[in-house]
């Protein structure tokens, strides 16, 4: 599978070029365009948005797999809200933040049921997959991607985090006392220590939404 990314970061969009027979699996509603001859299966999964919905709401979800069938094909994959996608060589594990997960290879298993990291992030409604394997990751945010090699402790506001290696230890904690936490609009941030790559996005999605809901015009 050769990947294209286009029009970073601010409305990025992934080419997937898929030789025949080849595969790769996405969100659903993830999917711009496709070839013809490329097939697609809906199954129920276990990640991304439907996660949020389905720990909160008790719904099950779906992901879509796409086969170039008898040539190869294109499959071209953006996600819901403007900003970049990162293509990430996998050999390993990855720790993702659960609406940040865009697609993959099949070979990778994305493991929704992942308890370590689960509610630790409920202060900004985020949930945790763990990303396995060996293959081709691919990761969106909101705003630009910026890449961090952490090295001892690092802080992050819990809203602009996308992953991070399971190399690197954390808790969560108030930003300062009491009154920076309920003041400041820090709430609460991400003690990382330790050595490894830490990946966030530029802006923080909660406090778009919060901004924008309250410009719109009240429901008649």
């Amino acid at each position: 599978m050769q990947i294209d990314i286009q029009h970073r970061p601010s409305y990025a969009l992934a080419i997937c070029n898929l030789d025949a027979g080849e595969q790769v699996k996405g969100e659903s509603g993830a999917m711009v365009s496709m070839s013809s001859h490329v097939k697609i299966e809906t199954t129920s999964g276990g990640i991304g948005k439907g996660l949020k919905r389905m720990l909160l709401g008790g719904e099950s979800f779906y992901q879509n797999t796409f086969t170039a069938e008898g040539a190869p094909g294109e499959v071209t994959l953006a996600p819901t809200l403007p900003g970049d996608i990162i293509h990430i060589p996998l050999d390993g594990e990855l720790i993702v933040q659960g609406t940040s997960y865009l697609a993959s290879s099949p070979a990778i298993t994305v493991d929704s049921k992942f308890k370590g990291f689960k509610g630790l992030f409920s202060g900004e409604g985020m949930f945790m997959l763990k990303c396995s394997g060996q293959g081709e990751l691919l990761l969106n945010a909101f705003g630009a991607i910026h890449e961090v090699d952490v090295d001892g402790e690092y802080i992050v506001d819990t809203g602009h985090i996308v992953a991070f290696q399971p190399s690197i230890d954390f808790k969560i904690a108030r930003v300062g006392g009491w009154v920076a936490t309920i003041f400041s609009g820090e709430g609460l941030v991400c003690r990382f220590n330790g050595k490894g790559k830490l990946y966030l996005q530029s802006r923080h999605p909660g406090e778009f939404g919060s901004l924008i809901g309250g410009k719109l015009p009240p429901r008649s």
